[in-house]
Parts: structure tokens; C-alpha cells; sequence
């Protein structure tokens, strides 16, 4: 803590009576019940020894004794009264707490009454602020955390949720849109041979060629170490758009020393999305597709793209 910066504690002997509140059995994690408690204790030993007063002393009246029913209802009337007022008195405290839970279990943040100015009053205020702050804060983190570091593209974790987006359009919309998987093709031996900095060249030119050959709406994500999966949206002619791709990478050799040039392949899978198929059997069969599209792949030959159809059309 900084040197000079002031507390507040709460009062040892206040936060003690709630300790001990909270040791009692049935008054355990029941703040209203606690309440209830006190308000017991504070009211009936006084009017338990003014009715035994009543009762027995000589010097109390008859018709002062007639009145003690009376009396008692009264109490008992009041008594329930004081309870049912507590309770709306505890709402601020009961709604903070049922606030933060609510925040904690589902990331959203509940709006609170504001405007009140007493202690109760700007506990609800600065629950709400705290929450907000919470939320702006974790919807920056998690921003950033959406990007993978060196490509700038979407992480996996955020692909999986852009593609989840994707079908769900679809299927609202009905509408499709192809989705595409490319490997670099050779990865890990052009990192062996030539260093893993190179290796990350070739990804970044790499990453630099789809982006620069897609349109607006379309989306990249980082898949795997050397994978990208890339949803095409509104592309109606994905094989001239896969074309375009595979000639800008097979164009331009990747610099990634003044005097060493490496020639970037690649393999890749396209297939348009089938309404009711779902991301998982998407991506598996991209993955088989992709799996062919390797195995006819010739070394050193040009990159190479195997397309799937819908399975409901020809």
C-alpha cells in the first residue's frame, strides 16, 4: 500500500457481533436472518420483563393487566411490520451480491438502481461500476487475445467462434458460404534448414496473400502452426477466388535473407457450407479433402487445391 494512503476499517467490535451471528447454527450464510435476530434480542427482553411486570406486581391495576392481550398483539403486529422492512432495507446489499453473481456466472453486467446516497445507496453504485469497469475491461482483454500474435489474423479460439457466427448466418439467412483450409506445405523442413525466423517470414507473406486476395467480410484464422482456415462470405465462385490465391502465393518467392529466397507452396481444401451440416463434419471433411490435396501434391510442383461440393448437390 502506498505510504500515506488512509483506511477505514470496519470497527472491530461490529465486524465481531457478525462474527458471531455468523457461528449460530440457523442465523449461518441468512444475512436477513441475522437481522430478525437482532431485532429480537433488542425488543424482547424489555417487553418480556414489562409484561412479567404487569403480571405480578401488586401495584399494577386490573385494568392495566386487561390491556397486556392488547398489548401484545400490538407488539407482534410491529414486530412483523419491522421485519418486512428490513428486508427491503437489505435490497441494496441482497442485489450487490446477487449482481457480482450474476456477473461471475455469466459475464453480464445487470444494471442496478442508481441514485440513492447513503451508505446502501453507493454500495449498489459502486457494484455497478465495478462491474462495467470488470466488463469493458475483459471485452478488451479477450480483443486482444482474439488476434494471434504474429499474423494478426483470429487465434483458433476465435475462428472456431467467427465459423460458429458463419453457420449460424447460414442458417438463418439461407444462405452459404465456402470455407477453406490451407497448409504450408514443407513447414517444418524450411524451418530446419533455414531457421525458425524464416519459417515465420514465410507464414507472415503467407497470411499477406490471402488477406490481400479476399474481400470485405471474408475472415482468417490461424488454425494450426503452419494452417489457416478462411471463411469465404458471398464468394459464389470459389474456384476463381482459390485460383487467385494459389497464383499470387506460387508468384512471389519469400525473401527472408538478403541473399535466401524460399519458394512458398501450399495445399488447401474448399468446400461450400451445406445448410444443417453442422462445424463439425465441415471441418472433418475438410480435413479429408486437405488430406488429398497433400497426397497429390507433386514435391516442389505448384500448390494444390481440392474442392468439395455440397454432399446435396452434383
Amino acid at each position: 500500500m502506498a505510504q500515506g494512503a488512509s483506511v477505514n476499517p470496519v470497527p472491530s467490535t461490529r465486524i465481531g457481533i457478525y462474527g458471531l451471528f455468523e457461528r449460530i447454527p440457523f442465523l449461518k450464510g441468512k444475512y436477513a436472518h441475522k437481522f430478525a435476530a437482532a431485532t429480537v434480542i433488542a425488543v424482547v427482553p424489555p417487553l418480556a420483563i414489562l409484561l412479567a411486570y404487569m403480571l405480578f406486581a401488586n401495584d399494577v391495576s386490573d385494568t392495566g393487566k386487561r390491556l397486556l392481550p392488547a398489548l401484545g398483539l400490538t407488539y407482534l403486529g410491529g414486530f412483523m411490520a419491522m421485519l418486512w422492512l428490513h428486508q427491503g432495507l437489505l435490497a441494496p446489499v441482497v442485489m450487490s451480491s446477487t449482481a457480482m453473481k450474476k456477473y461471475l456466472d455469466d459475464g453480464k453486467s445487470p444494471e442496478m438502481p442508481l441514485g440513492f446516497y447513503d451508505d446502501a445507496g453507493r454500495l449498489m453504485g459502486r457494484t455497478q461500476y465495478v462491474l462495467e469497469l470488470l466488463e469493458r475491461w475483459g471485452a478488451r482483454i479477450e480483443s486482444l487475445t482474439d488476434l494471434d500474435e504474429m499474423t494478426g489474423v483470429y487465434t483458433r479460439r476465435a475462428g472456431e467462434k467467427r465459423l460458429d457466427e458463419e453457420i449460424a448466418r447460414s442458417e438463418r439467412d439461407k444462405t452459404t458460404f465456402h470455407a477453406t483450409l490451407v497448409d504450408l506445405r514443407g513447414f517444418r523442413a524450411m524451418r530446419e534448414e533455414h531457421g525458425y525466423g524464416a519459417g515465420d517470414i514465410c507464414l507472415v507473406q503467407l497470411v499477406a496473400d490471402l488477406m490481400a486476395n479476399t474481400r470485405k467480410g471474408d475472415w482468417i484464422a490461424r488454425w494450426g502452426n503452419d494452417q489457416f482456415l478462411m471463411g469465404l462470405h458471398r464468394n459464389h465462385n470459389a474456384k476463381i477466388v482459390t485460383d487467385r490465391i494459389l497464383h499470387a502465393i506460387d508468384s512471389v518467392p519469400c525473401r527472408v535473407s538478403a541473399d535466401t529466397e524460399i519458394n512458398i507452396r501450399v495445399s488447401c481444401a474448399v468446400m461450400e457450407y451445406r445448410l444443417g451440416l453442422g462445424s463439425d463434419m465441415l471441418l472433418k471433411r475438410l480435413d479429408e479433402a486437405l488430406a488429398e490435396a497433400k497426397f497429390k501434391s507433386i514435391p516442389g510442383g505448384p500448390s494444390r487445391a481440392v474442392f468439395r461440393l455440397s454432399p446435396d448437390r452434383p
